[in-house]
């Protein structure tokens, strides 16, 4: 008996999830996770559906379940679901679910969430809670008691169904990934295993190191490519200036006639022999 009761204990805590009410998958198909929650498909037409997250490796969540981060629903003004709910006095648990996968710094995407009016999440900024491209849950807990619905210790009317809210505030749009109302408490929701932001801030890092080296790296091609040209330009002009040095040597330097000195050798003979014979016909004349 005793095992019996253990063994049951130990199942409940294995599979302690409460009743899902309502389940969907903001700006995508119908779709059922690990836990056998099964998502209806976005119906809403209010601001727009975007499968950008697609883009991204969302951490902090299991494979199968990464698409329910990476699809969403966002607006550039306030939108909301309407959501019927059963008509039995409970506790009931509103769990929503993001992912920045925009952004890459905090403070640029900032809005509030309403339940039937009453403020549940107070300037939501999703990157400064966990990160980009990292999954994150909002658990807010209500009941539902005499024909009010109570949150935070507050009673506000309820007519059978709830409203959830994201309100556009001044800093980008409100957004939503996915939306689960569930009858139960807040220990029956499965929890995100715990979030490392120093990894997260480490693959930041590797990333914008990456990026910082392929720009320098291309910066300095484009460099290497002027100066390169810079110095053909330059050759260039050079050649264009100076003579070459066969030239220098046609033009620059006197250069000796080989004919003149053949000439001169022809004529030496020749004056020799005049003044040779100039004498003689002197004496010729004296003797007459």
């Amino acid at each position: 008996m005793l095992f019996l009761v253990f063994f049951c204990g130990l199942l409940s805590q294995i599979s302690c999830l409460g009743e899902i009410i309502y389940a969907l998958n903001a700006g995508g198909d119908s779709f059922t996770d690990i836990n056998g929650i099964r998502y209806r498909r976005d119906y809403l037409t209010d601001g727009v559906a975007s499968d950008y997250g697609r883009s991204l490796d969302i951490k902090r969540v299991s494979g199968q379940d990464k698409i329910l981060y990476q699809t969403e629903r966002y607006s550039s003004e306030t939108f909301s679901y309407s959501i019927s709910m059963p008509s039995t006095d409970a506790e009931y648990v509103l769990w929503l679910k993001f992912s920045e996968v925009w952004f890459n710094a905090p403070n640029l995407k900032v809005f509030d969430v309403a339940l039937n009016d009453a403020i549940v999440v107070k300037d939501l900024d999703i990157f400064s809670n966990v990160g980009r491209g990292v999954a994150h849950d909002e658990i807010i807990p209500f009941q539902v008691r005499k024909n009010k619905l109570i949150v935070e210790g507050k009673s506000y009317p309820f007519n059978g169904e709830i409203k959830v809210e994201f309100i556009k505030g001044d800093l980008d749009n409100p957004k939503v990934n996915a939306i689960i109302v569930m009858k139960g408490t807040p220990d029956q929701v499965p929890k995100l295993p715990p979030y490392e932001p120093e990894q997260q801030e480490e693959d930041d890092d590797e990333l914008e190191s990456e990026l910082d080296e392929s720009f320098d790296n291309e910066e300095e091609s484009e460099q290497i490519n002027a100066r390169r040209q810079m110095r053909q330009v330059q050759e260039e002009q050079e050649t264009i200036k100076k003579p070459s040095k066969k030239k220098v040597y046609e033009f620059d330097e006197e250069v000796e006639d080989p004919y003149a000195k053949d000439e001169s050798s022809y004529l030496i003979p020749i004056l020799v022999t005049l003044g040779a014979f100039i004498p003689i016909l002197f004496c010729l004349c004296k003797l007459k």
